[in-house]
């Protein structure tokens, strides 16, 4: 290669390869520049001492998974500073989850610190309804509607089946 750029993929170690091995091997060949890997892999114990830059392509709908990814560069051992790139495309599903979860960590914090704290569903209907927002032409996009029959008609089949066979189980319970 004319630019030098040492390219590594993570998609998990071999059970016959344990991670010191790996990592002998890697730093024996030449060093790595650019590690490419899922956020699932970053987020289970792995430490990356040298790193300085996380971009992160897509945003989680578990928030900590994220937060525990990001935090492998940031390390005891760390001597650089740490960098944190997002990109998310405006007007998106992506766009949608990235509010949603910033939305949600600040009503964690302030619920945190009152007195009758209660963990909640890590997601819920609505949660789910708000990512896929539906606009018809008589209703601007932002207005909520009451009625969610119309909005799981764009949603897959199997997924408009389980929030409608919710909605009914939550329907029925009230």
């Amino acid at each position: 290669r004319k630019s030098q750029l040492a390219l590594c993929q993570f998609k998990g170690l071999a059970p016959s390869i344990n991670g010191e091995k790996a990592k002998k091997a890697v730093s024996k060949t030449r060093p790595v520049q650019v590690l490419l890997m899922l956020i699932q892999h970053g987020a289970n114990g792995l430490n990356l001492l040298e790193a300085q830059h996380v971009i992160l392509l897509e945003p989680l709908l578990n928030p900590s998974a994220e937060a525990q990814a990001i935090s492998r560069i940031h390390r005891v051992g760390q001597d650089k500073s740490t960098f944190i790139h997002r990109f998310i495309v405006k007007k998106t599903i992506e766009d949608s989850i990235y509010k949603m979860n910033r939305g949600r960590a600040v009503c964690s914090t302030i619920k945190r610190k009152s007195k009758n704290f209660k963990d909640e569903l890590a997601l819920t209907l609505k949660d789910v309804e708000s990512l896929f927002p539906v606009a018809t032409p008589d209703q601007p996009p932002e207005e909520d509607d009451k009625d969610h029959g119309d909005s799981l008609r764009s949603l897959p089949p199997s997924v408009a089946a389980g929030l409608a066979a919710e909605m009914r189980a939550i329907n029925g319970a009230t």
